[in-house]
Order: structure tokens, then C-alpha cells, then sequence
């Protein structure tokens, strides 16, 4: 049984801001990749799949979907690299001669992921700090006073001439 399979599952509930179609779309795509593949087993022409697949919601949803499961996951990312680095250290203790190199290596590696995901994080906080501080909403209000009608009626209505 794949992880697509048991998402609802073992995610916490969410709300998921778009139509059941998109969703019966968007979870077709994530199981077969492929548009044509979609558009066949679900029995619609490739453009509207296409049309669908283009959506901004839709589009969020399949990325947060693609990035929590399987080996995208940072969590089993990172699981599988503690795996395979105490697997090396394992191998060097059991040979008791071994290459340090290979292990300085994949500590290497698994450091500089452990900085990229890091970074991407306050990116991230950044780019959410950015938008809740920005103006919700926002008049823009246009004043032309050279001669125009609307000009003199103001000046009219604050002079009490008519």
C-alpha cells in the first residue's frame, strides 16, 4: 500500500480550499504523474486535466502533497541519512579498516542538507512575515484640481456659493 494511500490517515485534517473534481484530478495526478495517464483514467480530454492541473489551489495542494510524502519529506530524509551514516560506521567497526573519507563525506552531505533545509525554513518565516504585514486592503484615490468641474463644485460647495 503506497503512502498516497493511507494520507488521510496519518496527516492531520486540513482544509482543503478546492472542488471535489480538482481534488479527484489533483489525487490522480499525484498517483500516476502523467496528465495523459489522468485525463485516460478519469475520462476527460487533456486540456480541461491540463486546465484543472493549472489552478493555483490545485497547485498547492499537489505540492504540499508531493513534499509530505515519501522520501521528500525532510523528517524520512533524514531518517535514511542517520540510517545509512550509522550503516558506515557500522561497516568501519566491523572491518576495523575503513576509509574516513567516505564517512567525512555523507556527515558532510547530511550538514549541508541540514543547512539548506534550515534556510529554506526562515525563507519561508520571512515570506509569511512579509505578506501579514503588508496592507490587507488598499484606495487609491485620484485629485486632479487644474481646472477641471469637479474641482470648482468643491471649491463652490466650501465657499458656500451655491
Amino acid at each position: 500500500m503506497s503512502d498516497l494511500a493511507v494520507l488521510p490517515t496519518s496527516t492531520p485534517a486540513e482544509i482543503v480550499d478546492i472542488s471535489p473534481e480538482a481534488l479527484e484530478v489533483s489525487n490522480c495526478y499525484l498517483q500516476c504523474q502523467d496528465i495523459n495517464k489522468v485525463a485516460e483514467e478519469l475520462d476527460i480530454p487533456v486540456h480541461i486535466v491540463t486546465q484543472i492541473l493549472a489552478r493555483r489551489e490545485v497547485r498547492a495542494y499537489v505540492d504540499n502533497v508531493f513534499f509530505n510524502v515519501g522520501f521528500n519529506n525532510r523528517f524520512k530524509i533524514r531518517r535514511a541519512m542517520d540510517a545509512l551514516i550509522a550503516k558506515k560506521f557500522a561497516e568501519l567497526d566491523e572491518a576495523g579498516v575503513g576509509s574516513n573519507k567516505d564517512i567525512s563525506e555523507l556527515l558532510a552531505l547530511s550538514h549541508k542538507m541540514s543547512m539548506e533545509q534550515m534556510d529554506k525554513e526562515i525563507q519561508l518565516k520571512k515570506l509569511d512575515a512579509e505578506k501579514g504585514s503588508g496592507p490587507k486592503s488598499q484606495v487609491n484615490v485620484q485629485i486632479n484640481e487644474n481646472g477641471s468641474n469637479y474641482g470648482s463644485l468643491i471649491e463652490r460647495l466650501i465657499n458656500n456659493q451655491i
